[in-house]
């Protein structure tokens, strides 16, 4: 019977107690300052004829009891617990001793807090002494009698029932490790994982749609500024070609033509990469911390010069040429007489005075015309060339309106997508965090814990139960009324 739940308890907790063995030593252990050596003293004392070791046992001799020392002037902690973890997996049947009792008169209240951190379940025999009054003469008083006649019961009994004990209460040690760790971690690790995932998932929840309309917000008014100095950027340079044009531009129509569309072209380019400039600052502030989208770029159509108007025709005579050409003969005319005034004084020069003045006055009047003339035609094609870049810059402007209005809607179609994305993967993740909050609270993540601590504990009652027997079946051995019934052929180790 012990063989099979030893085995079950081996297979459960990973200890095998049937490596335990047993002797006929005492192995008292405790932490510096509860008494240890008063105790051997007062036990050597008492019962001399025991093998008492404090702390230690010599090379070879193996104890059969353990006596974990206490005492209540300090509290129990992990060094304890581990001394105690220890001597019952290598002795087996240990006792707890309170020393010091004479001392401390709430030694009772104090003692079953120690045994509550050292011994939850217990299972382990409790002695509280005093070895100075034992020492002192105070045998019976001192409750040191009443611990030397458990040693001596179980280390008296025969071999075979003194390992069986040991055994047994080792295994016992073991699974009540286990049960112990499994009450302090199963609830606490359940109520953590739901607080947690409750945590995660209101994070996940609240974080599922933000940002959405502050980003649509941006868009739109970063592209609106940027519709608006892109605007005027190209408003100043057009009026700068245009002065340009009036003060520098060449005076013939060919390479005027060429030199204005030279221009116009870079300029028009300039605009644009300014433009896209603009639009991609704007999408990088939008867009950041979203998956990135490749989104290529329509290119730009092409803004030409309008061609030139009724200039490039011949010019048609009328009143204002007859009234130029009047205006140059007048003038012509004038100048003629004011320089051949002078010889009209000298006899001989007067015959050649009247040609001179003609000669002269024709010369003048037609420089007259033909300067009048240059700077009608420089008017001319100054004004003709200002409309045909006001329409080009109309044109160009209505393409950037078009460029911003795509780049909002392609932006933004962008940020909804990304939020769409979002939205899937947070609702994905939030449906996980559902099935695993239903499955914590529904107890199927702790069912094979529980289905292993019921297991346990039935292991555990059965150790007890064989323990309880092997000892009530000691005393009854020992006990004198009962010596009749030691011939029935049953043996204390069944």
């Amino acid at each position: 019977m012990s063989t099979r739940v030893l085995e079950a308890a081996r297979e459960l907790t990973g200890f095998d107690a049937a490596a335990v063995g047993t002797g006929s030593g005492v192995l008292v252990v405790g932490t510096d300052g509860v008494g240890v050596r008063t105790l051997v003293d007062a036990v050597r004392e008492l019962a001399p004829d025991l093998e008492t070791h404090a702390r230690a046992l010599e090379v070879g001799n193996q104890p059969g009891v353990a006596l974990v020392v206490v005492d209540p002037s300090s509290s129990v902690g992990d060094e304890e617990l581990h001394l105690v973890e220890r001597v019952r997996g290598t002795v087996g049947t240990v006792a707890l001793v309170c020393t010091k009792i004479d001392a401390f008169w709430e030694w009772p209240r104090i003692v079953r807090a120690h045994r509550k951190t050292l011994d939850p379940f217990g299972t382990m025999p409790l002695f509280g002494v005093s070895a100075a009054a034992s020492l002192g003469g105070a045998v019976e008083e001192s409750g040191v009698d009443a611990l030397v006649g458990w040693i001596r019961e179980a280390l008296e009994a025969p071999a075979a029932v003194r390992i069986e004990r040991a055994r047994l209460a080792a295994g016992a040690g073991a699974v009540e490790h286990l049960l112990d760790d499994t009450d302090a971690g199963t609830d606490t690790d359940t109520s953590g994982a739901l607080d947690e995932l409750m945590s995660t998932r209101r994070r996940l929840v609240s974080s599922r749609d933000r940002g959405r309309v502050d980003r649509l917000a941006a868009v739109r008014a970063g592209l609106t500024r940027a519709r608006a100095q892109s605007s005027a950027e190209l408003q100043s340079r057009v009026r700068g070609l245009a002065a340009l044009v009036a003060d520098a531009a060449p005076g013939t129509g060919a390479e005027h033509q060429s030199w204005l569309r030279s221009r116009w072209a870079d300029l028009a380019d300039g605009i644009r990469r300014d433009a896209d400039e603009r639009i991609d600052e704007v999408a990088a502030t939008s867009l950041v911390g979203l998956d990135p989208e490749p989104s290529p770029q329509e290119p730009w159509p092409e803004t030409p010069l309008p061609a030139d108007g009724p200039g490039n025709r011949r010019r048609r005579g009328g009143a204002e040429d007859a009234l130029l050409v009047i205006i140059g003969a007048s003038t012509g005319l004038g100048v003629g007489r004011l320089v051949v005034a002078p010889m009209a004084s000298v006899q001989t020069l007067q015959w050649i005075s009247m040609p001179l003045t003609l000669l002269l006055g024709i010369g003048v009047a037609v420089w007259v015309i033909r300067v009048r003339r240059g700077a009608l035609d420089r008017a001319d094609r100054t004004g003709r060339s200002t409309e045909r870049l006001t329409v080009a810059r109309s044109a160009l402007d209505h393409q950037l309106g078009l460029r911003f209005a795509a780049a909002e809607t392609r932006i933004a179609g962008q940020i909804a997508r990304a939020h769409e994305r979002r939205a899937r993967r947070t609702s994905e993740q939030v449906a996980q965090i559902d099935d695993e909050i239903r499955r914590l609270r529904s107890g199927t993540a702790n069912q094979d814990v529980r289905v292993r601590r019921d297991r346990a504990e039935a292991v555990h009652r059965e150790l007890l139960a064989r323990s309880e027997q092997l000892w009530a079946d000691d005393k009854d051995e020992n006990d004198p009324s009962t010596n009749d019934q030691a011939g029935s052929g049953e043996d204390g180790t069944r």
